[in-house]
């Protein structure tokens, strides 16, 4: 038989065992008995000690485990004995309640792993003894109480030994096997041991003849996995492994999850837990609202983000059918329907007329070609706003707008959606900016009783709508929330559906499209993705004897919480691969689409300007692009960007060499010296001034290096420098060499000392102060360069 096996073998393992098998012998936790857990110390943040009592508690266990061996000669423990090293100034009584709350508290987050319940259901048909042997400061009474609350009397029953090892005083991996084979009397070759610890359950009763089987309760990815959901949930919320364990109900099915491509693991593994989870969120806000209203709720789901939330709620409450609907309900149409008045129409464009995209504002209020092409033609802001707030302009965006109202409410009615209504809007989010738009005309041209629902919700003003999110200001505070909006697209690309965007509706209601812009390999991956996720809504409970007393809706929303921080920032290098062939439209009834990951523009970016490029960098998914460059960096980013924390380039620079330059204008020249900061990859960035073009600078490599890489040499605006897209403002330099032998792309070994670049500032003179920037790496380095990196350190 197999000495390694998945979980969902379990249940048909003994199928395959030797016919001499006559005991069915189980490890215990994370084997028969799984903690709603990441880790077995995460159930101690629940108890009351100063401070947080996963820290104390631990402390107690190694104060024990570290003075009673040399008292008593034993390398195991008791719980007892635990907490009176953890409480030594105590009385029994005090202790004894400790005891009692942590035995509740283990109570509170254990189940019974169901494919373990029946290889034992199995076990007995055939007539074999069922014993577990565990390493366990609990005592043999204590764990059987224990496995009857997570798995039911019965179960318990059908148990008829348990070894524990601190009643023996030696652990698995250290004997406590020869203590079972002597207690049973039987001869190893009759036992078969399964568990998931590979030197205690595997290899160490192996050595004394016991069939072995190793249980993988996880493959290498998903156990990375879940621990980065924990480390997650305690940067998201820091109440977390102090005040509460980080909880993770979707660990069975994970365990169970026998697919290992990274589609399928990023679909079942990362959005089915958090599509089931917002699914019973909504179910229960739908209810509140019905109750409130008087009146059954109609779910609507607004495409094309909400398309995979709607096919998980539809998987976890089928009898739902006709009470929720798919509805093509844009940004661009719901503002198209807004505009009721010049008031309307100005409360839209003053917020963005800074940007002067006023292309996209005609085309948003509904202008022709023509008459778009006139507003534009040489408009300041002020005057394309003068210009359309003028009379006739105003009555031509508010008919249209009104028809187009029509024309959207025609859409709603043919998805079952009638005058008097109460809707329940339901989109990703993170603004709800469809339900700011088109509330009012709602209200009014249908009479509409309307709410909003969303996954994330992080209002940028009060709109007082009645809005709220599954992850909202009630459970995380503002910086929180701003964090998981930066990267949500990714989450809005796997939810989508391969279709246009809504840009306008036929007088019938049918939606008019935009053309879709991505197909091919993303759409197939997106689907694959999907079905997997609504297999994961469709299983769950599968595993679970019964679910633990923790799994509570607090329970999903933190773990759904922590799946999605996850995914946003510390990214699997999988999930990196698969997010590359993405791409993503702006849904604005434009055809601009954005890649979602650029790694080679992430590598440059840091090559070129360092760390500290992170912090202004405005890509659709960093940390997705530099997942390849180690964790220290987006747990870097995580941090600074969920704390909102105030750092600044000159925090990052350290370890400076400095650059010998000659800076030369038609009259003179001058010596200096320039601070050159360590970026990434061993490059090196000095800034030098330039004035406003006046001054040629000539870079003497030679001085430092024998050999020495040559990545860029630009120029930039010193006011633009430090703005978020500086690098797409940079003037290209054009660097002359002299004693410098180019060997190979970039490459140049400097012939000798007086090996220098020369660089002339750009030939029209911006008439504003201009920084060069060198960007290098220094290959082979001369002694007395060395001395001056070590002393400048």
């Amino acid at each position: 038989m197999k000495t390694a096996v998945r979980a969902a073998a379990l249940p048909t393992l003994l199928a395959d065992a030797p016919q001499n098998i006559r005991v069915l012998s189980l490890d215990c936790f994370d084997t028969l008995i799984w903690r709603n857990v990441n880790l077995p110390v995460d159930v101690f943040a629940d108890l009351p000690f100063p401070g947080g009592g996963i820290e104390a508690r631990t402390w107690g266990e190694i104060k024990a485990r570290k003075s009673l061996p040399f008292i008593n000669g034993r390398d195991e423990v008791t719980i007892e004995e635990i907490y009176g090293a953890l409480m030594p100034d105590a009385d029994d009584a005090a202790r004894t309640a400790a005891i009692e709350a942590e035995l509740a508290a283990e109570a509170h987050h254990c189940f019974a792993f169901a494919p373990t319940r029946d290889l034992i259901v199995d076990a007995k048909r055939r007539g074999l003894q069922v014993i577990i042997v565990s390493d366990t400061y609990l005592s043999e009474p204590q764990l059987r109480a224990l496995i009857a609350s997570a798995a039911g009397q019965a179960v318990a029953d059908m148990i008829d030994r348990i070894f524990c090892s601190c009643e023996y005083g030696v652990s698995k991996a250290g004997g406590l096997f020869t203590h079972v084979l002597a207690d049973l009397g039987i001869s190893p070759s009759a036992i078969l041991h399964v568990g998931d610890n590979h030197m205690a359950d595997r290899i160490a009763p192996a050595k004394l003849g016991v069939n072995t089987v190793h249980l993988e309760q996880f493959d290498d990815v998903a156990e990375q996995r879940l621990r980065l959901e924990a480390v997650a949930a305690t940067i998201l919320d820091p109440a977390v492994r102090h005040k509460h364990p980080a909880l993770q109900p979707h660990r069975a099915q994970i365990s169970l999850r026998e697919e290992c491509d990274a589609v399928e693991t990023l679909g079942h593994d990362v959005l089915g837990p958090i599509m089931h989870s917002f699914a019973l969120w909504l179910r229960e806000e739908a209810d509140a609202m019905a109750t409130a209203t008087g009146r059954p709720v109609k779910l609507l789901f607004l495409l094309r983000d909400g398309h995979l939330p709607a096919q998980a709620f539809a998987a976890a409450f089928p009898d739902w059918a006709d009470r929720i609907a798919s509805v093509e309900l844009s940004r661009f149409t719901a503002t198209a329907a807004s505009f009721t008045d010049a008031a309307a129409i100005e409360r839209y464009l003053a917020p963005e007329i800074d940007t002067a995209q006023f292309a996209t504002f005609a085309k948003q209020m509904l202008f022709n070609r023509d008459e778009s092409t006139k507003l534009c033609r040489n408009a300041s802001k002020r005057g394309f706003l003068k210009s359309v707030l003028e009379p006739s302009n105003v009555r031509k965006i508010v008919n249209r707008s009104g028809d187009f109202a029509k024309r959207l409410f025609a859409h709603l009615a043919s998805h079952g959606v009638e005058r008097g209504d109460a809707v329940m809007l339901v989109d990703l989010g993170y603004n709800g900016s469809v339900q700011n738009a088109v509330e009012a005309v709602l209200r009014k041209g249908m009479d509409l009783e309307v709410s909003g629902r969303y996954l994330l919700l992080r209002e940028t003003f009060l709109s007082g709508l009645d809005k709220r999110g599954y992850m909202d200001t009630r459970n995380h505070d503002s910086k929180a929330l701003h964090a998981l909006s930066e990267s949500i697209a990714i989450v809005e690309q796997l939810c989508t559906l391969a279709q246009g965007s809504v840009v306008d509706y036929k007088p019938d209601g049918s939606p008019i499209r935009s053309a879709a812009g991505v197909k091919g390999a993303q759409s197939e991956n997106r689907d694959r993705a999907q079905r997997a996720c609504l297999e994961f809504v469709r299983g769950v409970g599968t595993g679970l004897v019964k679910a633990p007393l923790s799994d509570d809706a607090e329970c999903r929303r933190r773990m759904a919480g922590a799946a999605l921080a996850r995914l946003l920032f510390l990214p699997m290098e999988s999930e990196v691969a698969l997010l590359e062939t993405f791409h993503h439209d702006v849904n604005l009834g434009t055809k601009d689409m954005v890649s979602f990951v650029d790694t080679a523009a992430a590598t440059e970016g840091l090559r070129r300007r360092g760390i500290f490029y992170v912090k202004n960098a405005m890509r659709a998914y960093l940390p997705g692009e530099l997942q390849r460059h180690g964790l220290p960096l987006n747990l870097s980013i995580f941090s600074t960007r969920r704390f909102g924390l105030d750092l600044r380039k000159a925090d990052f620079d350290v370890g400076a060499m400095k650059l010998p330059v000659i800076l030369i204008d038609q009259t003179s020249h001058a010596q200096i010296e320039v601070d050159a900061y360590p970026t990434s990859e061993g490059y090196y960035q000095a800034m030098i001034p330039v004035g406003e073009g006046q001054y040629s600078a000539g870079i003497q490599l030679g001085q430092h290096f024998e050999w020495v890489q040559v990545e860029e040499a630009s120029f930039h605006y010193v006011d633009d420098y430090m703005k978020p897209k500086a690098a797409e403002g940079a003037i290209a330099a054009h660097p002359l060499f002299d004693a410098m032998e180019e060997v190979s792309a970039g490459l140049y070994r400097c012939q000798s000392e007086a090996g220098f670049m020369l660089i002339q500032p750009p030939i029209s003179a911006p008439g504003r102060n201009l920084l060069l920037s060198i960007v290098f790496r220094p290959v082979v380095t001369r002694p007395q360069a060395v001395q001056s990196v070590q002393k400048a350190a």
